[in-house]
């Protein structure tokens, strides 16, 4: 999968900020990165998504905020996602050089451009804060004028001055991706998202990136920054998290439905990516 690099507001010189709404029966897009920030709301929809080096779930609701250059995709597709349910988003795009820029005409601009640069990383909103920024961006997008200016930078002040977030890429990742990238990528993040459940070996993703095994394996750890093996773990445990904060199943059933082929194994790879047992996982979500 490559990231593609796109230039969100090309053509729109005189824009400083610009919002999309997405609504089709799922989400399609590659795997990319542009110099624009986003702040993306999805209002429904739900599958796996990768920011930088974080591979999780994501579902109805989700608001997350992306800084400059940090590759990202929201991934799903027709067999999963849900009968008569179409994928719905909106997106703002905004570039920082030329908010920061257009700002310091009016105050000092260092701490908006410190949370630009944290927010590298990516950053996962919460309680009062997601509800707020899902309520501001869903107003931008229906306002004109100047009172759409206001509320955009009523939006930026609330995410600069909140506590309500978590870090979604490790504080190591570095983005060693360019835009000379093949698909190899892209065809191979596709396979083991719609393929997690069963056993997805080494040497067929391998064939689908028409590579050898031993180059594939360096390939793919130069740009992911994880192993072939780390990643498919962490797609599966992300899907497990989900389904025992979801459902009633006992966590011997979501191993298997999570394509681990024991029990011991499952609670081994669990316990290393999460630091904790599924167990003690599902005792926490109940506390």
């Amino acid at each position: 999968m490559k990231p593609i690099f796109a230039k969100v507001l090309e053509g729109l010189n005189h824009e400083l900020f610009v919002t999309r709404r997405f609504s089709k029966p799922y989400f399609s897009t590659e795997f990319h990165f542009h110099r624009e920030c986003q702040l993306n709301f999805v209002i429904q929809s739900e599958g796996r998504r990768i920011i930088g080096d974080s591979v999780d779930t994501f579902e109805s609701g989700e608001v997350t905020f992306l800084g400059s250059d940090l590759p990202h995709v929201w991934h799903n597709n027709q067999v999963n996602v849900k009968e008569n349910e179409a994928a719905s988003s909106i997106t703002l795009f905004f570039n920082p050089d030329k908010l920061v820029a257009n700002l310091s005409h009016f105050f000092h601009t260092s701490q908006l451009e410190s949370f630009l640069q944290s927010a590298q990383r990516g950053l996962l909103f919460h309680g009062d804060s997601k509800r707020k920024l899902k309520t501001l961006v869903v107003k931008i997008d229906n306002s004109t004028g100047i009172r759409k200016t206001i509320l955009l930078l009523e939006l930026i002040d609330h995410m600069i001055n909140s506590k309500d977030y978590t870090y979604l890429s490790s504080t190591s990742y570095i983005n060693t991706y360019s835009a000379k990238d093949n698909d190899k990528i892209d065809k191979v993040f596709k396979h083991i998202f719609d393929n997690y459940e069963t056993e997805v070996s080494l040497a067929e993703v391998a064939k689908i990136a028409n590579m050898t095994k031993q180059s594939f394996c360096r390939y793919f750890k130069a740009r992911t920054q994880k192993t072939f093996v780390q990643f498919v773990n962490e797609v599966r445990v992300s899907q497990a998290c989900k389904l025992i904060n979801a459902e009633h199943n006992q966590i011997g059933n979501i191993a298997y439905d999570c394509g681990f082929n024991s029990l011991s194994n499952f609670n081994k790879i669990f316990k290393l990516i999460k630091g904790i047992t599924p167990r003690e996982y599902k005792h926490q979500l109940i506390k």
